[in-house]
């Protein structure tokens, strides 16, 4: 059974001519009978009768029609998905992403991109940097946004998006909220209850990394692994915390207030990752442009 039989006797069974069917499918008459006698043949069952000047389905070929209407349309879209798929217009498109990241950049992001394209199924993996990196790496991901990368590896290209300061995090109605800003320094800082995230985390890596090189050392009241939990912790006065602006992108905001640090200068990189080898796929590269248009997330 071929394509091209299915077509033939389909078109027969619409004109209900076998002179108009061949006409229809730019093949001479005796060709289209023929093909129509050998798809009855390996059925082993008649699908037309004469009447007339006209053929006329059979029972049988009746129920066949819906049949093979139903597999031609079936294939008619397949045809068009792959199309779509060709053209980057629909598929699923693989993205990692830290949780900084996920609340500053991608809400709008996907926005526009929902735009130009809607068909597409948009997976993302919220994962720390590290791991988006090795997602990234091994193909699990299509394209990764990341914070403060560290990156060494030879198989990943890194496109820097924005940078930000650490700023502190406190209660609107904590004594440093009414500080002059010269006076909010990291010593002033670090006078105050901290509430840091655990030492997995990147930010908390980073903050560890800063404290060190300017001769300070912490001891955390409270460490946890959540970012909103830590958020809520600082709202109720339990203690304050150093933080990106970008993790306050989608807070709520009242009851908190964020703080510029005098004496501290360090910018913090937020970058977009891909492989280096082998073909970015269309999607990736449309997702890509996008997130590059984006303006960097301001608190």
């Amino acid at each position: 059974m071929e394509l091209r039989q299915l077509t033939y006797f389909l078109t027969a069974a619409q004109t209900q001519n076998f002179r108009k069917a061949a006409e229809l499918c730019l093949v001479a008459q005796p060709a289209l009978s023929r093909q129509i006698a050998a798809l009855e043949e390996e059925l082993g069952i008649a699908l037309f009768r004469r009447v007339k000047q006209r053929v006329v389905l059979t029972t049988a070929g009746q129920e066949f029609a819906s049949y093979v209407k139903n597999a031609l349309d079936t294939l008619q879209q397949g045809q068009f998905a792959m199309s779509r798929l060709q053209q980057g217009q629909s598929g699923t498109l693989l993205i990692g992403c830290n949780e900084s990241l996920a609340t500053a950049v991608l809400p709008e992001v996907f926005a526009r991109f929902r735009v130009s394209y809607p068909d597409v199924r948009l997976k993302v993996s919220v994962n720390r940097t590290d791991e988006v990196i090795a997602l990234v790496e091994t193909g699990e991901v299509d394209v990764g946004l990341i914070f403060d990368p560290d990156v060494r590896s030879e198989i990943v290209v890194l496109r820097e998006l924005f940078r930000q300061q650490l700023q502190v995090l406190v209660a609107s109605s904590h004594p440093l909220a009414r500080l002059e800003p010269h006076q909010v320094t990291l010593q002033r800082i670090l006078q105050e209850p901290l509430i840091l995230l655990d030492e997995s985390a990147r930010l908390r890596k980073v903050l560890d990394r800063i404290l060190l090189q300017r001769g300070f050392s912490i001891s955390p009241s409270v460490e946890i692994s959540s970012v909103e939990a830590l958020k809520e912790l600082v709202r109720h006065g339990s203690g304050v915390t150093l933080i990106s602006p970008a993790l306050m992108r989608s807070a709520h905001h009242e009851g908190l207030t964020l703080l510029s640090i005098a004496d501290l200068q360090e910018e913090f990189i937020y970058a977009l990752v891909y492989r280096r080898f082998g073909t970015i796929p269309l999607l990736a590269r449309q997702f890509i442009d996008i997130v590059v248009q984006t303006e960097a997330p301001v608190e």
